[in-house]
């Protein structure tokens, strides 16, 4: 087992030289293959070098006191165990709490405890096997069962941890187990907030930031606006940072007063605070400290400056509740609770931390104050890291302690021991020794972080549990639907933004394709579908994407549909936050629990093709199946049958019915088509219980033992065993449409069996006038006809029965066919889609009354497009982009070159529309870009292009959300995909590309590690790649880094620039525009040629010029063409041929650039 003592390596009794010597001779002797396999292993393992352990830096040196202990037990009759187990743990004496031990113990016991060393004994003794925590520190009866191995090998679990368990990322108790337990403050009070925004309304609020990193200052903004009162911001920083911090935080709407002062680096972040600010901090009734904090020093405090702003102010309800916390006459200070390994670094080192700096420092405060009795081992609680709510006069005795910049120490890296570090203890002494007021400690904002959402994810995978799926998206919550989401963006019913959520599929299965004739119905009706396919995306690191894969099945193997917006959906309640439209359509038990994630749109709908709940034994599969048909849901259910009707409305649902209908174009009799005598053709789907393939079985060899003479014919399914049957057997598979119909056509009998719902095959057999068996119950008795299938008894032989009745008598088998015939004679998918078409306008809310239009505020995001005669084009671009789902508000900013072709003219009248004119002759890629974002209102300015057309209401919310989420990113580019007048190749190539290479290298935000942050730092072709065909960046930025002025590529230059500033770019996966072209052939030429001298003289980069590379590119290139073909049958050799032509083309740019011949063109 892992961490067990571990025997001597059998040459350490000899000299260094000579276990080297025989070191390296064993391990030559341990490859030579004409020795045995196991001495070859056993040379090889003494031939091993010894790894050497990490350093252990939570031991201390057992304290005089122990070691006195210790040999007093080695006078007694007391096991070497337990010896050898106390000798380790005087080593960690310090984790063990007498009072805190003695409080889980018996009185009699108790009372024999008086010293440490008696504790340490009584836990090696029995504590530990009692489940005796020798402090909050350790959890002995966690560590058990966390890691079951340890108590079965009888080991102390705390000699364990410390001696081997911590080494192998074994812990007592995990961070957030830790730190939930031990925080006063553990969770928001939402009804905190009201009562606090009231209370604050008579308080003065000031907010103390130190801001040594400003590109962590759009962080500390964005979270200074979760505070529900006014506030005045006085900020700390170097000489060149004071204009940017200037143009940041102006932006926070809740900050009256913005006051940047810079000082020099002296006293890290508390000198800034105690001398820098001296003259406000008393000037307020509540005030918060802050600072942009990094500490790559320490794995403990990792993620320590995002933990503290999201326990601190990570939203207004956690805001509130903290200072509802600090309203108590008790309470002085409000801060972030340690996390594990932060608490027992200061348990081992002493509040005072691990020298005597801290202490010796702080001396004259505490003798000023008449504190002698803090002493250098005394604990206390003091606000780490010095982020922290404080009642400002608890700081008067700091302030007037008078300290100059001088008594601060120059910064040289230190980690501990300055005056800086001692002012951080005194805060929490002065608070609870001259004003006897307590340090709260908060974890409330902990669902914010994103580090608790990493641990809970690994702590549950410890027991991943498998609920038929369910474990896939049981982590989304409901939310509440806003039904005037979409009001102001879609005044016409009868053209609605659809959007389905399905499971994933494979061609053949008939429930997807009702789904997908439906959305074809609802297509041709004028009505655009958005189809989502859920729990496919593995990991919570993926967001939402484009599939052209899935696409592909459904034209293909399915119906060919209008839509290309066909989506992957990541797992995440962010992705479901950026979806939007009129209405949701859930069409699964699974796929019910997104769909109520999804907040922004007017009214959701559950496609309900079989009860399913019978899917599975009674229990929790069953039991969360069943709630997501509850009422409390609110679901306008579309069902398969009256039956589904039915049951849905036991729930107390709103439903319809509609009638599997038939395709008879494909499935009709056909005279001259010889009907077999005697053969049965029979339904198998063994992975899908319902279908009852061992009753159909058990049936069939019944049927037998009757003595009728028949034959079979299995479909549904290939590689069936065999049946075990003496007839005659074929198994025909998988079948198309077609391939079915013949098949239909020539059998005597369909056997077709349905535990729940029917499916499509019956009504398609009586179509081709094939007589049905089916199960007699509750839901086929509903669901057909009278008369028109053989429903019989749910028993082998109530089934054997009705097969040979059909089997044998003619004039039945006629009466049965007619009956069929005539009853699916009207079935049809128009007629079944327009029954549901017409409840979806049914259960459409009504349209509330227009409201009285609302002042035009400040927008937040301005759209810029640059343009010069646009065309027709321009229009629909505008238009898409007006039509953008946004809470918040947001205007259009048109850049024109001088346009002649009228283009301007026809765009729609909007006060959302701004148009600025200049000179052809001024137009410059990035140098219009810029003139753009100072004329933007917004504080994000988005840039599209005349021919990029947004491919959804989405496209805006969707592009903006990456620096919503993350202060720190500057920059997002979106999605391109094909115009539709374009080719598949074409098509093929943008899915390569956006959905492929840059998904994948784009999961997270890029940002480059600190070595590169640098003038000429190296940032790789898929860290910089950014396209302002479709991009966002932030405008507090842009102040400081401008788009660069050049004719070409300004875009991959900015977007370098910002990485190596410190910055992050992102990609929004779902931000999609069409944006696409197809050159000919000498405009390809032009722009390759373009393309080669951009990287060779901006980027330092060299693409392909000789002959031989350029040729090898073009045979690459062809060679891709030919794999999408095969993907595409559509795709024509003549197709294959015109790209063969272009890739040429781009060659020859290629080729006559590394000559010398071309250059950089606008």
């Amino acid at each position: 087992m892992s961490g067990m003592p571990k025997q001597r390596h059998p040459l350490s009794a000899l000299s260094k030289n000579t276990r080297q010597l025989l070191k390296r001779s064993a391990a030559a002797m341990g490859r030579q293959k004409i020795l045995p396999k196991p001495l070859r292993k056993q040379l090889n393992r003494l031939g091993q070098t010894k790894r050497q352990s990490p350093p252990n830096n939570r031991r201390k040196k057992t304290t005089p006191e122990l070691q006195e202990y210790i040999k007093n037990l080695q006078n007694k009759e007391i096991s070497k165990k337990i010896i050898r187990d106390f000798r380790e743990l005087a080593h960690y004496a310090y984790v063990f709490d007498i009072e805190h031990y003695k409080s889980q113990l018996e009185t009699e016991e108790a009372d024999q405890i008086q010293s440490i060393g008696d504790v340490i004994l009584h836990y090696c003794t029995s504590g530990s096997r009692q489940g005796i925590d020798p402090s909050d520190l350790f959890d002995t009866d966690n560590y058990f069962s966390k890691y079951p191995d340890v108590k079965e090998s009888g080991l102390n679990p705390m000699v364990h941890c410390f001696k081997f368990g911590m080494n192998e990322n074994r812990y007592s108790m995990d961070n957030i187990h830790f730190m939930r337990k031990m925080a006063d403050i553990k969770k928001p009070e939402a009804g905190d907030l009201d009562a606090a925004k009231e209370d604050l309304k008579s308080k003065k609020v000031g907010v103390f930031l130190h801001i040594f990193y400003p590109e962590l200052g759009e962080t500390i903004a964005a979270y200074l606006k979760n505070i529900p009162c006014n506030i005045d911001v006085f900020i700390s920083t170097r000489e060149d940072s004071v204009e940017a911090l200037q143009n940041i935080f102006v932006q926070v709407d809740n900050a009256r007063t913005i006051e940047v002062r810079h000082f020099s680096n002296i006293g890290r972040d508390v000198a800034p605070f105690i001398v820098g600010f001296r003259d406000q901090i008393l000037n307020y009734d509540y005030i918060l400290k802050l600072h942009s904090k990094k500490s790559p020093h320490s794995n403990a405090l990792s993620g320590w400056f995002l933990h503290c702003l999201d326990n601190l102010i990570g939203s207004e309800a956690i805001t509130a509740t903290n200072l509802k916390a600090l309203e108590s006459p008790q309470t002085g200070i409000v801060y972030p609770i340690e996390n594990y390994a932060l608490s027992l670094g200061i348990k081992h080192d002493s509040c005072w931390g691990h020298e005597d700096g801290n202490y010796k420092k702080a001396n004259p405060f505490l003798t000023r104050f008449n504190l002698d009795h803090i002493k250098r081992d005394s604990e206390f609680r003091f606000p780490t890291g010095t982020m922290f709510w404080c009642k400002p006069a608890l700081l008067k005795p700091l302030l007037d302690w008078n300290l100059t910049w001088q008594d601060f120490d120059e910064e040289g890296g230190q980690i501990d021991g300055t005056i800086a570090h001692s002012i951080e203890r005194l805060i929490g002494l002065s608070t609870t020794e001259l004003f006897n007021q307590d340090l709260k400690t908060t974890y409330c904002g902990y669902f914010l972080s994103k580090q608790h959402l990493i641990d809970k994810s690994i702590i549950e995978g410890r027991n991943k549990l498998k609920i038929q799926g369910f474990e896939k998206v049981i982590q989304f919550k409901p939310q509440q639907l806003d039904p005037d989401w979409s009001r102001h963006n879609n005044i016409d019913p009868k053209s609605l933004h659809i959007h389905w959520v399905i499971p994933n599929f494979t061609p053949g299965l008939g429930g997807h394709m009702t789904i997908f004739r439906t959305i074809d119905f609802l297509e041709r009706c004028g009505h655009q579908c958005t189809i989502w396919v859920h729990s496919e995306l593995k990991g919570n690191d993926k967001p939402s994407r484009l599939s052209y894969l899935h696409k592909r099945v459904i034209d293909q193997y399915f119906i060919p549909l209008q839509t290309d917006q066909v989506y992957m959906l990541g797992n995440n309640q962010e992705d479901l936050d950026r979806v939007s439209g009129d209405i949701v359509i859930a069409t699964d038990r699974m796929s019910t629990y997104p769909v109520l994630g999804m907040s922004k749109f007017q009214k959701r709908f559950y496609f309900v093709q079989d009860y399913e709940p019978y899917f599975f034994a009674q229990g929790t599969s069953s039991i969360l199946t069943e709630q997501s048909y509850a009422s409390k849901n609110n679901f306008a259910c579309i069902c398969a049958s009256p039956w589904l009707k039915q049951k849905m409305e036991s729930f107390g649902n709103s439903a319809v019915s509609f009638p599997l209908a038939v395709d008879h174009n494909v499935y009709h009799p056909k005279n001259e088509q010889q009907r077999c005598d005697h053969v049965i053709a029979f339904y198998v789907r063994r992975s899908t219980p319902r279908r009852l393939y061992e009753l159909g079985l058990l049936a069939l060899r019944e049927l037998f033992d009757l003595g009728d003479h028949f034959e079979i014919i299995t479909f549904g399914e290939k590689d069936l065993p065999d049946l075990g049957i003496p007839v005659k057997v074929r198994h025909a598979g998988i079948l198309d449409a077609e391939d079915l119909a013949r098949l239909y056509r020539q059998c005597t009998v369909g056997l077709v069996l349905s535990g729940t719902n029917y499916s499509l095959v019956p009504n398609e057999m009586m179509a081709c006038g094939l007589p049905v068996v089916d199960i007699d119950a509750e839901h086929t008795q509903v669901s057909y006809q009278p008369e028109t299938a053989v429903l019989a008894e749910a028993t082998p032989l109530g089934l054997a029965s009705a097969l040979s009745r059909l089997l044998n008598d003619a004039s039945f088998r006629q009466n049965t066919t007619r009956a069929g015939l005539a009853a699916t004679q009207q079935l049809h998918w128009d007629g079944s889609n327009t029954l549901i078409e017409a409840f979806i306008q049914e259960s459409l809310p009504a349209r509330p009354v227009q409201s009285q239009p609302v002042e035009p505020s400040t927008p937040l995001v301005t759209v810029v497009i640059p343009v010069y005669n646009g065309g027709t084009m321009l229009k629909a671009v505008v238009e898409a982009c007006l039509a953008q789902d946004l809470e918040e508000e947001f205007e259009l900013l048109l850049i024109d070159s001088a346009s002649s072709d009228g283009c301007l003219e026809a765009l729609p009248q909007d006060e959302r529309l701004r148009i600025h004119r200049i000179q052809k002759e001024d137009f410059g890629h990035g140098r219009t870009r810029n003139l753009a974002v100072e004329l933007a209102r917004g504080e994000y300015v988005a840039f599209i292009t005349q021919d990029a057309i947004p491919a959804n209401r989405m496209w805006l919310m969707n592009l903006i959300a990456p620096l919503q989420s993350d202060p720190n990113v500057a920059g997002v580019f979106g999605c391109h995909i094909a115009h539709t007048h374009h080719g598949q190749l074409t098509a093929h190539d943008l899915d390569q590309h956006f959905n492929r290479w840059i998904f994948r290298s784009h999961r997270q935000p890029i940002e480059l590690n600190a070595e590169r942050q640098t003038a000429n730092g190296a940032v790789s072709t898929h860290e910089r790649f950014y396209s302002d065909n479709n991009s966002c960046l932030r405008k507090s930025i842009w102040t400081t880094l401008p788009l660069p002025d050049v004719v070409y590529g300004e875009d991959q230059l900015w977007a370098r620039e910002i990485l190596r500033k410190g910055y992050k770019k992102a990609y929004a996966s779902t931000a999609v525009v069409r944006h696409s072209h197809e050159y000919g052939f000498r405009e390809t030429v032009e722009r390759a040629n373009t393309e080669w001298h951009f990287y060779n003289q901006m980027l330092g980069e060299q693409l392909p010029s000789s002959k031989e590379q350029v040729l090898q590119m073009v045979e690459r290139s062809c060679a891709s063409d030919l794999q999408a073909q095969k993907l595409y049958p559509d795709i024509s050799d003549d197709d294959l041929m015109m790209r063969r032509r272009l890739h040429f083309a781009r060659a020859c740019g290629y080729y006559l650039a590394g000559k010398g011949r071309g250059e950089i063109r606008p």
